[in-house]
């Protein structure tokens, strides 16, 4: 399928907390639908499909950080499977809803801790696992990213 670079005008809104990063992105509403791989202001490279002038369907952005998400996308933000790897080190693979992780996934943090459970807004948030470097295990329940229970 032919591949076209194409600039166009983006607006990228970028939320911190401590466990994601989300960034949103609009404006592709001149490219054709199909395959994609677009050169976005502020250096950030779509390759992936479009429909009716969204990020829609499965694809890979990338940010002039290094950091990538690849996986699915709806209407211009992350949603469904995928795989977030930040420049930091720090991976997430799972699902995401309307750009936040939401839903199953596991957390891998540089420093070797690893979360696996559920998600709500970018934050532990239900039943989860958290493994430490030194084979220490935390199994509960989590609220906004802060354990509940023992």
């Amino acid at each position: 399928m032919t591949k076209y670079i194409v600039k166009i005008s983006v607006l990228l809104v970028f939320f911190v907390s401590s466990y994601a990063n989300a960034q949103e992105v609009f404006n592709a509403k001149n490219l054709p639908d199909g395959w994609q791989k677009v050169n976005l202001e502020g250096g950030m490279v779509y390759d992936g499909e479009i429909l009716y002038g969204k990020l829609d369907g499965k694809g890979k952005m990338t940010w002039p950080d290094g950091s990538t998400y690849s996986g699915r996308w709806k209407t211009n933000m992350r949603h469904g499977k995928g795989t977030m790897k930040w420049k930091n080190g720090n991976v997430y693979m799972g699902q995401f809803k309307l750009d936040e992780m939401t839903g199953s996934g596991t957390f891998i943090f540089v420093d070797g801790r690893k979360y696996y459970g559920q998600f709500k807004e970018g934050k532990f948030h239900g039943k989860g696992k958290l493994t430490f470097k030194d084979g220490r295990v935390e199994k509960g329940k989590w609220e906004d990213g802060n354990k509940i229970d023992k």
